[in-house]
């Protein structure tokens, strides 16, 4: 589960790093954000509808699904991750994961174990070569009653490999 994420780059490095072009070509992103957290306004690559090719956009973490009501139905909600398990299965994940995945720029992550006594101390996961790579993910868009469109994602997340198996973390 990743609740937690850092991001470095800027918006021309992300975009060259992942072959896609900034929408709208004058995006506003900061160049790092070294504590990534849930509900932000994040950059994701997904494809264009126009063109086809790789878009990189700002999207909110926290996926708030197309049929939502009131923004107030997802509150208190956890969509920030999709468990690769069930996401054929959830009606908030099914939709998206056959019309609308993405990747989402990822320069490390954290976690934090699940024993010993608070302050727990976070980890720190990232590529040896301190390279940008993505995490796989969801996006939904949602009409907001005037008419405003809130992007969003998740992140798929799926059981732990042996490397992760030594940090013990909470899964929701």
């Amino acid at each position: 589960m990743c609740g937690r994420y850092v991001r470095r780059g800027d918006k021309q490095k992300l975009a060259e790093h992942f072959h896609a072009n900034p929408h709208p070509a004058d995006l506003p992103m900061p160049d790092a954000d070294y504590n990534v957290a849930p509900t932000t306004h994040q950059p994701i690559i997904r494809q264009s509808r126009e063109s086809g090719d790789r878009e990189l956009i700002l999207a909110r973490w926290g996926l708030v699904p197309f049929f939502t009501k009131d923004l107030k139905e997802v509150k208190g909600l956890s969509t920030i991750n999709a468990r690769s398990e069930t996401i054929t299965k959830a009606p908030t994940w099914r939709e998206p994961f056959k019309k609308r995945r993405c990747l989402v720029p990822v320069s490390s992550f954290y976690e934090w174990p699940k024993e010993g006594k608070p302050p727990k101390q976070p980890y720190a996961f990232e590529l040896s070569s301190g390279s940008t790579f993505a995490f796989a993910g969801l996006w939904d868009a949602w009409k907001e009653k005037d008419g405003h469109w809130l992007q969003s994602f998740a992140i798929v997340t799926t059981e732990a490999n042996e490397l992760m198996r030594l940090v013990k973390w909470n899964r929701a």
